[in-house]
């Protein structure tokens, strides 16, 4: 089997592990091509580089946050491919493989989108409605957003409310703009990869076209901590918890310092450390709220250092406010043996077993407080969390699938 693999890499985060984590198992089982931007992260670079895989380079540019190559450039690669594989949001270069070659086309679904174009905080930081997107859906959604940063002082009150106006325009402008762009798109593409089965029915309740299209779900190898730390079932955990989702609001680092005031009166001597909340709006709160054993850190590379500091843990914590399409921090840990506490937002409670793997719980500080000091109270076994998340998750079962949907998709 040929494998061209579409990589925009534009940025660097959890998809582009997920894939470099897919690409270094594939390349000793098929012939395998990367095709990415000249203006790829050199992170990803780096890693493709490292595993004796060459990158292709072509021209790009970017429409309402979507890549859109130069795919005419790279007219080879596409016919010698027996399949292309999308890996991300890459999804208007279909239509152009398709007037090259009638090559099968498979995309691989990491967020939500391809049903809307504000996938990153969709809905206004609420669960996804299970209709289809429209132009009202996408103003309140924005509207959503200003109204969560005024809340938390990232946003004057003023300014929030003369976004709120303008969102009356902005949004149905962003509709139409994504309408137009993702036409026909979805018909250029014979199959379909998630990374959850919640992501998926997401997408089928917004799209019923889908259901009629080949599809597989499969999960994210998480290979990554493995890598750097080999985790051994009897070692004890730390004196602290880690939150590693970033200042993100929508990853709801504040409902977390709220959950904190309750936490840390109970478990006095337990700190909390948050990466990549160092001198961020994050910080500043805490010091407004006079938060006590927190210690804030820079943006952390997955290194051993980053995967160390998660394996020594109580508990990572995850309070995301948004729909979160699979969850890689969460699993990161388990495969460390460390449980995680998520909130019930998409396909956390699929990723994380309440009260196997972990503990899942609602969006607000409450019950985080109350998740966070049940999760603290109880025995772990370390080994017991090691081996479920390696039944559930397990690479080689996960890198077959793959392969076979691929197969599929040819014949």
């Amino acid at each position: 089997m040929n494998l061209l693999a579409v990589a925009s890499s534009l940025w660097f985060g959890g998809a582009q592990v997920s894939t470099l984590e897919f690409l270094d198992l594939l390349r000793s089982r098929v012939g395998l091509k990367v095709l990415t931007c000249d203006g790829a992260d050199p992170k990803f670079l780096d890693a493709l580089g490292a595993m004796g895989i060459e990158a292709y380079r072509v021209p790009c540019q970017t429409l309402l946050g979507y890549p859109m190559l130069a795919i005419g450039q790279a007219q080879k690669l596409v016919e010698w491919a027996d399949v292309v594989w999308i890996t991300d949001v890459e999804y208007s270069i279909a239509q152009e493989i398709k007037k090259i070659r009638k090559v099968p086309v498979v995309a691989h679904i990491h967020s939500s989108a391809l049903v809307c174009p504000w996938w990153g905080a969709l809905y206004g930081f609420r669960e996804p409605c299970l209709e289809r997107c429209s132009v009202w859906r996408i103003t309140r959604c924005k509207q959503g957003i200003n109204l969560e940063l005024a809340k938390v002082g990232l946003l004057g009150d003023i300014r929030a409310r003369l976004y709120w106006l303008l969102d009356f325009v902005k949004g149905p402008l962003d509709f139409f703009r994504w309408s137009e762009f993702m036409n026909g798109v979805v018909e250029s593409i014979d199959g379909f990869i998630a990374v959850s089965k919640t992501l998926w029915d997401i997408h089928v309740r917004h799209l019923p076209s889908l259901s009629s299209k080949p599809f597989s779900i499969v999960y994210n190898l998480v290979t990554e901590p493995l890598k750097y730390v080999k985790p051994d079932p009897h070692e004890p955990y730390g004196d602290y918890i880690l939150y590693a989702s970033g200042s993100k609001i929508l990853k709801g680092p504040h409902i977390l310092l709220e959950a904190w005031q309750e936490v840390s009166k109970e478990f006095k001597d337990l700190k909390l450390y948050m990466v990549g909340c160092r001198g961020t709006w994050v910080e500043r709160k805490a010091r407004q709220m006079n938060l006590r054993n927190i210690e804030f850190m820079e943006r952390l590379p997955p290194d051993r250092r980053y995967f160390y500091l998660m394996y020594k843990a109580k508990a990572v914590v995850m309070p995301s406010l948004v729909p979160e399409a699979f969850g890689r921090i969460p699993v990161e840990a388990n495969r460390l043996g460390v449980p995680a506490v998520v909130t019930n937002r998409g396909a956390l409670p699929e990723i994380i077993e309440d009260g196997i793997t972990g503990t899942v719980t609602k969006a607000n500080s409450n019950d985080l407080a109350e998740a966070i000091t049940k999760t603290l109270s109880r025995n772990w076994d370390r080994g017991a969390i090691i081996g479920r998340v390696s039944e559930r998750i397990n690479p080689s079962n996960i890198i077959s699938e793959l392969l076979s949907f691929f197969e599929k998709i040819i014949r």
